[in-house]
């Protein structure tokens, strides 16, 4: 693969400097070994004993969704924002290459039951949110608070055709699928279209995303979610479409529901000072 496009060069300087800001504004880089790799993790420590808030990044992206919004929470939990295998600052080990779904389900448990102790509000959003809701399961003895943010995974119709539209082959399908996710997709990411299909592939996502299985997807699970779960939802979300909604409604005992109007897939970079006060808000509903 051609390393050297001056896109590609520019977007990784993007990473890096994001990275430094997150540093800037109080993080600390750490990392944690775990049976598929070693897993990188952003955190600023808060109060003594007030605990802990982990924010598990979508498929294809790392802890740098983030920056804008994260770092500007009036809360003093501690707050970790974590890479998956294979993803921002993560590795992987072993001749594959890449870490399958369940792989990263299990990297994420290992985690959380290793390296995070006391209250714990678990915040994915996408794919992170997916194998959140499963880990929360799971364990509803640790997770006292459960974020979704646009998550994937809740059965729907035509969710074939979602695995298919993250199975991106060329720079043109990397263009469908960002056009897709965003509501408004931004003018100034559009000449990192093929920057950012070939980091996709580096990191083979597409490998990720076909590694998933039809009973990986939520179905008891979601019934299974004692605790509070506060759902976030860019309500002009291209990709998953509001009858996932619904089903979470139906099934979580304890859910409620925030919308973020004129917004897509990722309302953390789409509408963040939006994101961020609607987070503040559902943050302080469960201490």
């Amino acid at each position: 693969m051609n390393r050297n496009f001056p896109s590609d060069i520019a977007l990784r300087q993007i990473h890096l400097k994001a990275h430094a800001r997150f540093h800037a504004l109080g993080f600390l880089s750490q990392t944690a070994a775990v049976d598929v790799g070693e897993l990188h993790y952003l955190i600023r420590k808060g109060g003594p004993d007030l605990g802990t808030v982990v924010f598990v990044h979508g498929i294809g992206t790392s802890s740098n969704t983030w920056l804008r919004t994260v770092p500007h929470l009036n809360d003093r939990r501690t707050f970790i924002a974590l890479d998956l295998p294979g993803f921002g600052f993560s590795t992987v080990k072993g001749s594959e290459g890449f870490a399958a779904f369940r792989d990263h389900e299990r990297a994420l448990a290992e985690f959380l039951d290793h390296h995070v102790s006391g209250p714990l509000t678990l915040a994915g959003h996408s794919f992170g949110a997916w194998i959140s809701a499963k880990y929360a399961a799971t364990h509803p003895d640790k997770v006292r608070h459960l974020i979704l943010i646009n998550n994937a995974g809740v059965y729907f119709r035509g969710i074939e055709q979602l695995r298919e539209m993250f199975v991106v082959k060329s720079a043109s399908d990397t263009k469908r699928l960002l056009t897709t996710m965003w509501y408004r997709y931004p003018w100034f990411v559009k000449p990192f279209t093929g920057a950012i299909h070939r980091e996709l592939m580096r990191r083979r996502m597409n490998d990720v995303v076909t590694s998933i299985q039809a009973d990986d997807l939520l179905v008891e699970e979601l019934s299974r979610l004692a605790m509070p779960v506060s759902l976030i939802w860019g309500r002009r979300d291209g990709i998953i479409p509001l009858e996932a909604v619904d089903t979470i409604i139906r099934l979580v005992p304890r859910c409620e529901v925030f919308f973020i109007e004129q917004c897509g897939h990722v309302p953390q970079l789409e509408k963040p000072a939006q994101f961020t006060k609607t987070l503040d808000q559902v943050l302080r509903m469960v201490k």
